[in-house]
């Protein structure tokens, strides 16, 4: 009884702190927002789908477009959550909050994706775990476009399964602000802060998050900071206007990393850091020309501990679990009297930097749109592990190391793109000439080619097809990581695929569905893999790979303010690929997403009330290694989400100060998961109250996690340096996902205001 008054309690404080924003007419406005006419789907335009961009109606691929009102509905907290809900995407989660994931497209891996936020490229050229380090919190996002299937002709490298990109929205005229907090127990906490406003020609906008967590088992605490500074502003040229922005974000995290990369190792550590610069500049020059500019600079750091020896953050007790250096070099931890390995010499460091520049010019005459572009990048790595041979460089604040070795890499790839648009027919034609210069300083050339058609059956449906090349070149890990069971190889090819599909789409009074068919033929597949006998995973190019499926969606959004169900969508993905021949288990590559099913609706109550429902069902391919069973196949799983929520139209009061008050359950199933064999996710239940509308800025939330079952300390291995067998059999057994659940419950209490 007292557990529930204090939730009573809770809520009411919570939903009582209400944010207030200054400038409408007479004094204080609301965050909610004023009611502005609804952008239909097919008026929106996508801008990574094509070389010269078009209309999600007279697009030839399959996209997905997730809007501002979506996010607000969705029972989401973070971006990985949000992009879970799309079929066609693999959201590889190895913490909860954001701590990390992993993002595929239609079946590939973590690398063949391309993540853009307002076009600036952010794939990390050190490995593809840090390609959604992203600093862009959910308050800044305006929509998301998901392409699915290659698109290098349009992207260049890279995007070789698809293309993410987050559009950020536009600085509202008033001055919009918000805050929200959330505390609880197991030292959560976390704070975000949105602030936006035009300043004279100037739409500025600066959004922050911050989260921490002291964890739900060992090794699962983590700290994790983001924050977006944004400018832009109209140009007034002599005959048209045109657009600059200026982006800069920061994403921080420390966390544990408790079998993320390998169960043989399960007392890892990790703290990276993204740091974004970017230019964007959109220039009509005369009635037919288009200039598109975007130049960016993304810096990452990277310090990795294969035995943990860093303090426990967020109030984590490390103490007994770290290791600590001895004046010989090795590590040891007096707990249970371990050495480390005799390879393992202190924390691998990484700093890499990548400078990208995107120019387009597009000629729009008639029926005709041609489009040049000219993409580059050069990326640089300093790094004790990942390179060839250097000049040893300090590491900041860690004086007993140094980066001794580097690598560098220069791209160039000049692209074409010819559109034709008739009444009924639209044909793209385009073409990527690539020249990669590696880590052998020679230079090689990759073509591209790609061709899309659609045909408008009715103003209402059309046939699309299309079919194209795409390449990936391996990421610094693949090429050089040698540490531990891992094995990289400077050998490697640059991966390569023809991606094609056939699809139907239809859209008539805010209901909008599409079906494809596609394939993919990949050559020289970047896995790694796992031989007989041997503890060791190699690097390598997995000769051939098929990868053949089907998709579809259905997408409803009410044309009237009081509909009973304001919003709903089905989708669905089912895949399948034929194994390559070879005696080797796969790491990545073969433990695709089979099957994949999520619907979701919005609900009006009434009285200003609303429920949101969503269930998930995820079927995958491929196998793990689990202690005592050998190795095991990926279970299938339900989730189920629910949510409540009090946003009356006209605020609070009817003086539109803003108002959402929350009830929120994820996972309502407590289904035991995970994404990633001996990773187990979090079985928790969420309830959360009062927070502002997202549509112009942000919410928060109260979590309670619920979890069953506790887990002991870490195991004492024999006293000395244990044997490779031994340290396998001993982390299998404390990561083994056939165990009790993740144990102990937290409770989180939330202020918040907007």
């Amino acid at each position: 009884m007292k557990k529930w008054t204090l939730l009573l309690l809770g809520s009411a404080l919570s939903s009582s702190l209400i944010a207030q924003n200054f400038g409408q007419g007479f004094g204080f406005r609301g965050i909610v927002p004023r009611q502005e006419k609804v952008i239909e789907l097919n008026e929106v335009v996508v801008e990574s789908g094509t070389l010269g961009g078009a209309t999600y109606n007279e697009t030839s691929c399959s996209v997905t477009v997730l809007r501002r009102n979506e996010i607000q509905e969705l029972p989401v907290q973070t971006l990985n959550e949000l992009l879970d809900y799309v079929a066609a995407l693999d959201v590889r989660q190895r913490g909860p909050l954001d701590v990390q994931a992993d993002l595929g497209i239609r079946g590939g891996t973590f690398d063949q994706s391309l993540i853009l936020v307002n076009g600036v490229r952010m794939n990390n050229p050190q490995t593809g775990h840090h390609n959604m380090n992203l600093p862009v919190p959910l308050s800044t996002i305006d929509r998301i476009e998901i392409i699915h299937g290659g698109s290098a002709a349009a992207q260049g490298i890279g995007a070789m399964t698809g293309v993410v990109n987050i559009i950020l929205k536009e600085a509202p005229r008033k001055l919009n602000f918000g805050f929200g907090l959330t505390s609880g127990e197991n030292g959560l906490l976390a704070n975000t802060l949105y602030a936006g406003k035009r300043v004279g020609p100037w739409g500025v906008q600066f959004s922050q998050e911050h989260g921490q967590s002291a964890g739900y088992r060992p090794h699962t605490d983590f700290t994790s900071d983001k924050w977006l500074l944004s400018a832009s502003r109209a140009l007034d040229g002599r005959f048209s206007k045109g657009q600059v922005q200026v982006l800069y974000g920061e994403n921080s995290k420390a966390f544990g990393a408790s079998n993320f990369y390998s169960v043989n190792f399960p007392d890892q550590f990790e703290a990276t850091r993204t740091r974004m610069f970017g230019v964007n500049l959109k220039q009509p020059l005369g009635e037919l020309y288009t200039l598109r500019w975007n130049t960016s600079l993304v810096g990452g750091s990277d310090r990795f501990e294969l035995y943990r020896e860093s303090e426990g953050v967020a109030g984590f007790d490390a103490t007994a679990l770290r290791y600590d250096r001895l004046p010989s070099g090795r590590y040891y931890r007096a707990f249970d009297q371990d050495t480390a390995l005799s390879f393992y010499s202190g924390p691998n460091f990484h700093r890499s930097t990548a400078w990208n520049n995107d120019v387009r010019l597009t000629r729009t005459l008639d029926q005709h749109k041609t489009t040049l572009a000219l993409l580059q990048r050069y990326d640089l790595i300093r790094s004790n592990a990942l390179g060839e041979p250097a000049s040893p460089v300090v590491v900041p604040r860690w004086e007993d190391f140094s980066m001794d070795k580097r690598g560098t890499r220069t791209n160039h790839a000049l692209l074409v793109e010819q559109q034709y648009h008739s009444e009924r027919l639209m044909v793209a034609g385009g073409m990527m000439l690539n020249l990669h210069r590696g880590i052998d300083s020679a230079w090689a050339p990759f073509f591209a080619p790609s061709l899309s058609v659609s045909y408008r059956l009715t103003p209402q449906a059309s046939l699309f097809a299309n079919s194209g090349r795409s390449v990936r070149y391996p990421t610094y890990t693949d090429l050089y990581y040698r540490l531990g069971n891992a094995q990289g190889s400077t050998a490697l090819r640059p991966e390569s695929a023809w991606s094609s599909e056939v699809g139907y789409k239809w859209g008539l009074n805010g209901v909008y569905a599409t079906a494809a068919l596609f394939h993919r033929r990949s050559n020289d597949l970047i896995d790694w893999v796992n031989y007989p006998n041997d503890p060791v995973a190699y690097a390598s190019n997995i000769t051939r790979f098929r990868m053949s499926g089907i998709e579809g969606s259905v997408r409803y959004f009410a044309q009237k303010r009081k509909a009973a169900w304001p919003s709903a969508a089905a989708s669905l993905s089912w895949m399948n690929g034929t194994r390559p021949e070879g005696n080797f288990a796969s790491l990545y590559a073969l433990d695709y997403l089979r099957t994949k099913f999520n619907v979701r609706a919005t609900q009006r109550l009434g009285w200003g009330l609303f429920a949101s429902y969503s269930a998930t069902v995820q079927d995958r391919a491929g196998t793990f290694m689990q202690a005592g069973e050998g190795e095991t196949p990926y279970a299938p799983f339900a989730l189920l989400d629910v949510k409540v929520y009090y946003s009356p139209a006209k605020g609070l009061f009817k003086r539109q100060f803003p108002f959402q008050a929350f009830v929120q359950v994820n996972n309502a199933l407590d289904t035991y998961y995970f994404d990633r064999g001996n990773i187990p996710q979090p079985m928790s239940r969420t309830w959360a109250s009062s927070a502002p509308s997202r549509a112009d800025s942000m919410r928060t939330e109260s979590v309670w996690f619920v979890r069953r079952g506790a887990v002991p300390p870490p195991a004492a291995t024999a006293a000395g340096e244990g044997t490779t067998k031994e340290r396998e059999a001993t982390s299998s057994t404390r990561s083994s996902p056939g165990g009790a659940p993740p144990g102990d419950s937290s409770r989180v209490a939330v202020l918040s205001w907007s």
